[in-house]
């Protein structure tokens, strides 16, 4: 009970946090703003959406065949159906809760395909040790060919008004006084509870460490190497072009490059992260790199981070509700 009554208190709070980030995304639009922003949805070309939305589709079945490649090493060879539809509806649960998507995904598979719920765990872990890798390759690459704009983002957006803000409370006595309270009550905790932080925190970073670890070594086993590492970057690819060929729904944005694309799908997942299915928090992002790193129109990005949200999010929302249907009855014959 008392789980059940967490889970549904981190829901709201990060549920919370969305409506939040949507609501300063609009409190300050004027009529003409939201005029503006309605008529860019009536002009938007969605034969752009739907390809965007096609090419997801194939990231995901991509991904379901990786996943599979790490799971044929433990002994294990499930159906392509159902580790793609264990996928879908584990992402279809990561809108309610982060993380509770992987969870809910192994889980299909021990019931469909009997895989030890901590072995199907294991290969979950490499997955995401692999895509964190990924996103700091990714991530360097793109500051390397695109350090202007997105070192402008950076200073513009953070650096600027952090240092700011910093310099106007150093001027103030109440500030000082504070900072010092806050130092000196900081550095007696620190020596009242430091044998027991210092064994808790380093236990934590120790088991953290560890799972990131072996989670790494199990991609060592794969029998087919250089498949997994060809549909990883397909994988990233596809992620990328989704977002390139919304760029062409509107006119308005159609001179984005395959550079933007991949910026703000590297931002895009940051909001995507730390809040439910990303709502509010990706498309925030993804206005906010488009309107302030490349001179996108206000309107026609904020139209964009929209209707790429909505999209992705009606295609999950679909392949979950077909994956929780379809499950049970492709298995029948495996049923006890």
């Amino acid at each position: 009970m008392k789980k059940k009554i967490v889970s549904v208190l981190k829901f709201l709070f990060f549920l919370g946090i969305g409506i939040l980030l949507i609501w300063l995304a609009v409190r300050n639009l004027t009529e003409e703003d939201k005029s503006s922003i309605a008529e860019a949805f009536t002009q938007a070309n969605y034969y752009w959406i739907a390809l965007s939305m096609f090419l997801s589709f194939l990231s995901h079945w991509i991904r379901a065949m990786r996943w599979r490649l790490l799971i044929q090493p433990l002994g294990f060879n499930p159906k392509l159906s159902n580790t793609f539809f264990a996928l879908m509806v584990g992402y279809l649960a990561n809108f309610a809760l982060p993380r509770l998507g992987e969870i809910s995904r192994c889980g299909v598979l021990t019931k469909y395909e009997k895989i030890p719920f901590t072995e199907g765990f294991g290969t979950v872990i490499a997955e995401r040790a692999i895509d964190v890798l990924c996103l700091i390759l990714i991530f360097i690459g793109t500051l390397f060919f695109q350090f202007d704009e997105l070192w402008g983002l950076t200073n513009n957006k953070i650096i600027s008004p952090l240092t700011t803000k910093l310099s106007s409370l150093m001027e103030s006595n109440i500030f000082l006084i504070l900072f010092a309270l806050i130092m000196i009550g900081i550095t007696i905790s620190f020596f009242v509870f430091r044998k027991r932080s210092k064994g808790m925190f380093s236990k934590k970073l120790k088991e953290m460490a560890l799972g990131f670890w072996e989670g790494l070594k199990s991609v060592k086993n794969i029998k087919r190497p250089i498949l997994f590492v060809f549909h990883t970057i397909l994988i990233w690819l596809l992620y990328t072009a989704l977002l390139y060929v919304g760029f062409f729904c509107f006119v308005e944005t159609s001179y984005l490059s395959f550079g933007a694309a991949l910026a703000i799908m590297l931002f895009g997942s940051l909001g995507i992260a730390f809040v439910p299915g990303g709502t509010g928090a990706y498309q925030a992002l993804v206005t906010e790199t488009l309107t302030s790193a490349y001179k996108a129109s206000f309107t026609f990005a904020f139209a964009f981070s929209w209707l790429i949200w909505t999209s992705q999010f009606a295609l999950i929302l679909l392949l979950g509700v077909i994956s929780l249907v379809m499950l049970p009855i492709i298995n029948k014959e495996n049923k006890l």
